[in-house]
């Protein structure tokens, strides 16, 4: 089969490519660019036997995104996705994050009377956990929201004491989280309540790093994404 012509971006989706590679094999994943592949804004990454990634570059935008449909695998596909966000750059409005140390990004969800949580974790930067789930909302009236948030904050106090991690950095948007778990806040019903004893007896050292939600901030918006899916997930069974 002839190669096809090289397109005008091919340095630049090399570099896309190559930058996917990186991520990939340290992870343990052998891949390799197919050059049969290269198309005028897009070429295809072979991950050993798993199927293919492709990588497209924007030249306007000057940006990369990638497509994981021929990944038949969810697990690889997703663990693929989440090395391949963890580098992206961010935008001025992340500035808050630290990349330093072990931060964490919480949110939950709210629709059609589910509930959900989710929680990004990071080292240095990088990804090491991401949790989420439902809520059982079970004698909840009108809390739902906020019973997703604070559940996310509790699974993730949980991952850290499980791991050993003694100092977290934690990005949150809504205020109650830090003030119930302070005390700043009175707990005036079962779930805040539940929230602040068990907080009273956290031992991790928790700088509390309030964002606004659906701007744009990088991490949160992951986070966001993570417990919507769970929502879909749930309603899609």
């Amino acid at each position: 089969m002839q190669k096809p012509q090289s397109s005008g971006n091919q340095e630049k989706l090399e570099k896309g490519a190559l930058l996917l590679m990186e991520k990939l094999l340290k992870k343990g994943y052998r891949a390799s660019i197919d050059e049969d592949t290269f198309r005028e804004y897009s070429v295809k990454v072979a991950v050993e036997d798993r199927g293919n990634v492709c990588v497209y570059y924007s030249p306007s935008k000057d940006a990369y995104k990638i497509t994981l449909k021929e990944i038949k695998d969810e697990n690889t596909a997703h663990e693929i996705s989440s090395l391949w966000e963890s580098k992206k750059k961010k935008s001025i409005k992340d500035s808050v994050y630290a990349d330093k140390g072990y931060e964490a990004d919480v949110d939950g969800s709210y629709f059609s009377e589910v509930t959900s949580w989710a929680s990004i974790i990071r080292k240095d930067g990088e990804i090491i956990a991401e949790l989420s789930g439902l809520v059982d909302t079970t004698g909840i009236k009108n809390s739902h929201q906020i019973a997703g948030e604070i559940k996310a904050v509790i699974e993730t106090i949980k991952y850290c004491r499980n791991n050993k991690i003694k100092k977290l950095r934690l990005y949150y948007d809504y205020n109650g989280l830090k003030y119930w778990a302070k005390g700043i806040w009175r707990a005036k019903i079962f779930i805040t309540q539940y929230y602040q004893n068990f907080m009273k007896d956290v031992k991790i050292d928790i700088d509390w790093v309030k964002i606004e939600s659906h701007t744009g901030v990088y991490w949160n918006e992951l986070a966001d994404k993570l417990a919507k899916k769970e929502i879909q997930r749930a309603i899609s069974n």
